[in-house]
């Protein structure tokens, strides 16, 4: 809706995305697992059309605008429960305490942020408004620009007159600055052409309106004033109304029973057939209930229905129902969308179902429980969620194979090379009642000598070996002994072995780190310098981030700035990625990583003992400021990209480079390192975060300047007078 009433349509239809529209706006049941990346398809794409066509700054404007109504709608979804609402209340009630304080709201910082005048002119006659203001930039006559868009759009005198009464622009669409630039007598790419083009498709969206929505906008925009409008105010009053819908007596049967339902499933051990005359008794109640509140009950008994079918091992009917649950809570059941999706994706991933999961795991994105962009449910982050899945379904093993929470071991078992070991160096043995596998040159590595693991390779141990389900393998054990351990003898002896690519490349655990990525985090420049002549890829992710010297970047941050906690704060606040640790307690949903490590932080603080065990583990973690200079040093002439591009959050305007990041870390040495490289690949100072501004170059030295660099700002400067020397500038 909101790309028809911006005329963008048209674009969509020339690039062949209007069916994936279509199918998106219609919930396609064929597009259940990939609805969210054909909205990140279509939204990039609009994105990128709009930038061309307005100018960035438009593009930016309009891109931030949509992202903060899409999670202002998550958030009203997540919580509001308008189950028992029958469809039409529940749209007028969405449409009076969202759609219209939205559109006013929009009107207003539009106007305000983009200097256009009059918010009440905008939502009284749009086309009016931008024809003064086009007039007004311009200087050219109203009557005159009426009669070149007509002659442009081939337009005849009523129709204008119906677009001036304020009815919908039918004909405006995709592109507007050609149009534009047609009626000023200009080029499409003059500035003025492109604010004038925005502020056009402004005016036909706002226009699309029906006059009654405007007219409740402008009457909100007033409103606002003495009683500014806030999500929390709307989320309360759609609940207030959608309670005093659904108070009727079966309420007062159903809570009791629920509540029993609940008490019986945290009972061990569990009385089983109380919970079936439980269930039954709910279903009896939903069958005589009136038939516009059945749905709002029916879900909650399937999805108990599940969790009992679950627990009972009986696969195919826990699947069924949860199937059912979700679909019946999908977008209508506020609070109860997101343990409901929680638990039928653990479920579907705990018993290895991965055409459910991907649909449950896409929802989670739709929904905002998850952050985009959306990551591939690839085999570890399966991996990851079955930690949860055993602790919600209890006793029940996960299908992928996994760790248990600790592995025990006797004196009895410890290490010793023998001769079933020579001679089967390779073979995959399985540990901890077969929830792991390690080979005996593994096994070596990890808890032996150098002699032992020698003697392995000699007897045809494969250093290129590894284990399917987890991509660990000799290397891997190696690198991270080195790095925890601070032991890198049989590291160093690895590398020297004949390693294949795919061995260097490969991603082991589900925390995915390569070799590479291990030796970046430890700092070890020589190994980082034998992994890139084994053909690892510095330019492939690295943790979070899109290379090996993006992340190098941020590890050098953290340990030339012991004292800054933007990397703590962001891992508090639940904003860097889910891991193993945050399932094994139940968390796998980005939405419930903060309450999991908030935990942790108040753990940590809760005595100045935990903070200095704390910060003893950063003070043996933390590799020294020189080391990390000589890793950054050792990627450069490996091919390592200075001018990588990326964003620290996915809504974020700024797109930074390793180069525009050391200039915020402020490390002169490192610095011009990147910028005098002599490789291809050197770091390019006048690219920017954003495109520039009227005022503002967001380059390097802006950057400097901004983060009270002045070692960067002054070596920058004279960097410039040189350049400008050289070239006769003065």
């Amino acid at each position: 809706m909101l790309i028809k009433a911006g005329g963008y349509r048209s674009f969509l239809v020339e690039i062949g995305q209007d069916k994936n529209l279509d199918d998106l706006a219609g919930e396609t049941k064929g597009r259940q697992s990939s609805s969210f990346e054909v909205m990140q398809g279509i939204e990039d794409a609009c994105s990128k059309a709009l930038a061309e066509d307005l100018g960035y700054e438009w593009a930016q404007f309009f891109r931030q605008a949509w992202f903060r109504t899409r999670e202002a709608m998550q958030v009203l979804i997540q919580r509001v429960d308008v189950s028992p609402l029958s469809p039409d209340l529940g749209r007028e009630l969405f449409r009076q305490q969202f759609v219209i304080p939205m559109i006013s709201g929009l009107v207003q910082l539009t106007t305000n942020m983009r200097k256009g005048g009059d918010a009440q002119t905008w939502l009284s006659s749009p086309f009016q408004a931008w024809l003064a203001l086009a007039a007004s930039q311009s200087g050219i006559p109203e009557q005159v620009l009426l009669i070149n868009l007509a002659n442009e759009l081939d337009a005849d005198q009523r129709t204008i007159e119906r677009w001036l009464s304020g009815e919908a622009i039918g004909k405006l669409s995709w592109p507007y600055a050609t149009k534009v630039a047609s009626i000023l007598g200009k080029k499409a790419v003059d500035s003025d052409v492109q604010v004038l083009s925005g502020w056009l498709l402004f005016a036909c969206a706002i226009q699309s309106a029906s006059p009654e929505i405007r007219a409740a906008a402008r009457r909100n925009f007033v409103l606002r004033k003495q009683q500014p409008w806030t999500l929390e105010d709307a989320v309360s009053k759609m609940n207030q109304e959608s309670y005093r819908a659904g108070n009727l007596p079966v309420r007062n049967e159903a809570i009791p029973i629920l509540n029993k339902v609940q008490h019986f499933f945290s009972m061990k051990p569990r009385n089983d057939n109380a919970l079936r005359t439980l269930l039954d008794q709910l279903r009896q109640l939903i069958e005589v209930a009136p038939p516009a509140l059945q749905p709002s009950y029916q879900y909650i008994h399937d999805w108990f229905s599940a969790r009992h079918a679950a627990l009972l091992g009986e696969k195919q009917q826990a699947l069924r129902l949860y199937s059912s649950a979700v679909a019946g809570a999908w977008w209508h059941a506020g609070p109860n969308q997101h343990p409901i999706l929680n638990e039928a994706l653990l479920y579907a991933v705990g018993i290895g179902d991965k055409d459910a999961a991907n649909a449950y795991w896409d929802k989670t994105f739709m929904l905002g429980l998850n952050r985009g962009p959306k990551r591939p449910l690839d085999e570890q982050e399966m991996r990851r969620l079955a930690f949860a899945f055993e602790q919600r379904f209890h006793p029940q093993k996960a299908k992928d194979r996994i760790p248990p929470p600790a592995e025990f071991k006797s004196p009895e078992d410890a290490f010793s090379l023998g001769r079933k070991h020579l001679a089967h160096p390779n073979q995959k043995t399985k540990y901890a009642e077969g929830r792991t596998r390690r080979t005996p040159l593994m096994v070596a590595i990890q808890e032996g000598t150098l002699d032992e693991v020698k003697q392995l390779i000699a007897a045809g141990g494969d250093p290129n070996d590894f284990i399917p389900e987890s991509g660990e393998g000799p290397l891997s054990y190696a690198m991270r002994r080195a790095c925890d351990r601070k032991d890198s003898i049989i590291m160093d002896y690895l590398l020297e072995l004949d390693l294949t690519t795919e061995t260097v490349n490969r991603p082991a655990s589900t925390k995915r780190e390569t070799p590479l990525k291990i030796a970046v985090e430890m700092a070890n420049s020589r190994a980082v310098s034998r992994l890139i002549e084994h053909g690892a890829d510095p330019e492939a992710a690295c943790d979070y981030l899109p290379s090996a010297l993006c992340y190098a970047m941020t590890l050098f941050h953290g340990s030339l700035h012991r004292n800054d906690s933007t990397q703590e704060e962001a891992y508090c606040s639940g904003k860097t990625r889910a891991d193993v640790y945050d399932a094994k307690e139940g968390a796998v949903l980005d939405v419930d990583l903060a309450n999991r490590r908030e935990r942790l932080r108040r753990l940590v603080n809760a005595s100045e003992r935990n903070r200095q065990m704390l910060e003893a583990v950063f003070d043996y973690f933390i590799r020294p400021p020189e080391d990390h200079r000589k890793v950054i040093q050792v990627l450069l002439s490996g091919g390592a990209d200075a001018n990588r591009r990326y964003r620290v959050e996915a809504n974020h305007l700024a797109e930074w480079t390793p180069t525009l990041f050391a200039a915020q870390v402020g490390d002169l040495d490192v610095f011009k390192m990147l910028v005098e490289h002599e490789g291809e690949k050197r770091g390019d100072p006048k690219l920017t975060l954003m495109p520039s501004g009227s005022f503002e170059c967001f380059d390097a030295l802006w950057v400097a300047i901004d983060h009270g660099r002045h070692s960067i700002v002054s070596y920058l400067m004279a960097r410039e007078h040189i350049g400008a020397t050289k070239t006769g500038a003065i």
